[in-house]
């Protein structure tokens, strides 16, 4: 069983309590739109982002630095970090498509109005992983108008 740790609240021993080996991976729903308000996708949804801004605001860099430029469009990540002893990931990927679906006229307008919608699932260079998306999952993916994107880092994460 996984366990959900907000962003920011990191094991960085790679441990479980009991000493077993632990894998993390995040799964997170990422939202690009030409023009929406962040705020409004984080209301609608009722979801904390990771981060996000809006299109137009002035561009960051990763230090927090201001940069000459300005964002093209805006953006908003959702991430969730999961723990787990063994390889398989897929149910928690169905568990947040789950918690979306009430929220599929807005996904798909999203979509409709020149945005993009994913959910990515992150892995954090813990070792293997393996595991099937079922096809039901997949169709509720279709359904609500997500891509579907995988991230691997070979080096461990914090």
């Amino acid at each position: 069983m996984s366990n959900v740790v907000p962003f920011g609240r990191r094991k960085l021993d790679g441990a479980g309590s009991e000493g077993k080996s632990q894998r993390r991976f995040e799964v997170q729903l990422f939202i690009k739109h030409p023009s929406i308000d962040p705020a409004e996708i984080t209301a609608a949804i009722g979801l904390e982002p990771k981060f996000q801004h809006r299109a137009g605001d002035p561009r960051t860099s990763p230090k927090g630095e201001r940069l000459r430029s300005l964002y093209p469009n805006t953006s908003w990540r959702y991430s969730e970090r999961h723990h787990v002893e063994k390889q398989w990931f897929a149910s928690r990927v169905d568990d947040l498509i789950d918690r979306l679906l009430p929220h599929k006229a807005l996904l798909l307008s999203l979509r409709e109005t020149g945005g993009k919608t994913w959910i990515i699932v992150e892995f954090l260079g813990d070792g293997y992983f393996g595991d099937e998306i079922p096809l039901r999952t997949l169709a509720k993916l279709v359904e609500l108008g997500l891509d579907f994107g995988i991230e691997v880092f070979a080096v461990p994460q914090n």
